[in-house]
């Protein structure tokens, strides 16, 4: 028997492979979009894949069940959906068949309408009842899957049939059981997921807070009353998991372009420079007009609020070593217009004698002695709603980086002054600084080690109430 996780970094997706050696066939559970990791994997181990199953139909990243159901011929199974392809529904209470192993299907909605759990049971010595809860994106670690995400359905009302589900159909099952999420610690298909990627059900039933609740009522209003925001391309990306992604086949190369024929390509409209380098190496030279989005683990998730299918994008990275990891990041989100990567990076442009520009930074000691001093800078706070409620620096307007596009406007800043910008470390304001810059502002800085520097040297935090948000 196998039963391995593979581990999608960046959006904390968890997939399953499992398998009956003897019998030779093996089901892939909530697939990654590419999808070599799940055949690599069949080969080695001498299996078929034969049963691809989808927990739901997916919002934060691009599903590879279609392609690896052209793969392998395998048959795709998921919940009660709309699905633009064959897709076996499976019934409440229905059982499939895998060697020795049976995965018997729970309708759990809430978090989506389509939703299915999976209790694992069988497998040989040890394993002969039930052992394991395949839950999607029902139940986390310290966490239960976000209500709020459904087309057509409320928050509250996907709260209800969350609690149904919880204490209905996982309530008949045992405290032994080994809970499988569809999501690690990191991802916002939950909003405070914990640290493991798997748990049991006896824990949570101990543990977590959303089990704590006395009755229906007082869940739904715990569930619903600090929502994180939700993340623009979900709606995008459940979609094009509805209605059947394009196969990725064998992508070509994405050329490596000269500085001349990047610059031609920025012509473009549609164009979008995206700078992955790190925040000081962005601040040092960069592109007038780039969006940096430095890699690091939530490189996939500010991409994808940040950037459109119809994007061209012409991507600046530190390293050719990080070419392979930036593509299939922004694939997994079905950002697919790669228009190419700059040769030889920004050495490569700067001694081609294009023009660039530098980006401004400030210590938080810069920023106190600069509020201290009642001197003209502005200051932007860009982290979460529930980050800024802890407390901000005295005089920032707050917008959160997602919506910072479209919330720009309302916050009254002059392009013509200064601005400090600043979040939880000066990873996500350096993103905002970007943005700034490609509005026209002249002097955007970004707070290097921004709310955690500034509490580190002992500097205090005023409460919201003491100026506007946007």
């Amino acid at each position: 028997m196998i039963l391995h996780t593979i581990k999608t970094e960046g959006l904390s997706a968890l997939s399953y492979f499992i398998a009956d050696e003897e019998a030779g066939c093996a089901a892939v559970v909530d697939p990654r979009r590419d999808v070599d990791v799940y055949l690599d994997f069949a080969k080695k181990h001498g299996v078929r894949i034969t049963h691809v199953i989808e927990t739901h139909i997916h919002a934060d990243f691009v599903s590879g069940a279609r392609e690896l159901c052209t793969l392998t011929s395998a048959t795709v199974y998921g919940g009660p959906g709309d699905y633009g392809f064959d897709v076996h529904k499976l019934q409440d209470g229905e059982e499939l068949t895998l060697g020795k192993l049976e995965l018997r299907a729970l309708h759990t909605p809430g978090h989506s309408p389509d939703a299915i759990s999976l209790v694992l049971s069988g497998g040989g010595l040890g394993a002969e009842g039930e052992w394991a809860l395949l839950s999607g994106d029902t139940l986390f670690n310290a966490e239960v899957g976000r209500p709020d995400l459904a087309s057509g359905v409320s928050a509250e009302d996907g709260a209800r049939q969350l609690h149904h589900s919880l204490t209905e159909k996982f309530g008949a099952l045992d405290d032994g059981l080994l809970v499988l999420p569809a999501h690690g610690h990191g991802s916002p298909c939950g909003g405070r997921i914990g640290i493991r990627d798997c748990t049991t059900l006896g824990y949570e039933r101990q543990h977590n807070p959303h089990f704590k609740a006395t009755d229906e009522a007082s869940f739904v209003t715990n569930l619903t009353s600090d929502l994180p925001p939700q993340p623009s391309y979900y709606g995008r990306v459940k979609k094009l998991n509805a209605s059947g992604p394009g196969y990725l086949g064998v992508r070509p190369a994405t050329p490596w372009l000269s500085p001349q024929d990047f610059r031609e390509a920025m012509e473009d409209p549609d164009s979008v420079v995206l700078d992955a380098r790190e925040i000081e190496a962005y601040a040092s030279a960069h592109l007038d007009g780039s969006l940096n989005i430095a890699l690091r683990d939530a490189f996939p998730i500010h991409a994808g609020w940040m950037l459109a299918p119809h994007h061209r994008l012409l991507i600046v990275l530190d390293s050719p070593d990080h070419e392979e990891i930036v593509e299939r990041h922004l694939l997994r989100l079905g950002l697919e217009s790669i228009l190419g990567f700059l040769r030889h990076g920004m050495r490569g442009w700067i001694e081609a004698g294009l023009p660039w520009r530098q980006g401004g930074q400030m210590s938080v000691q810069e920023l106190r002695a600069c509020l201290d001093a009642n001197d003209d800078v502005q200051v932007l706070d860009v982290r979460r709603p529930d980050e800024w409620r802890t407390g901000h620096v005295p005089t920032a307007k707050h917008a959160f980086l997602g919506t910072l596009w479209e919330d720009l406007p309302k916050l009254g800043l002059d392009p013509e002054r200064p601005v400090a910008v600043y979040c939880g470390s000066g990873y996500r304001s350096s993103m905002a600084v970007s943005i700034l810059e490609r509005h026209g502002f002249k002097d955007a800085r970004n707070v290097l080690g921004s709310v955690s520097a500034w509490k580190a040297a002992g500097f205090d935090l005023s409460l919201p109430s003491e100026v506007s948000r946007a």
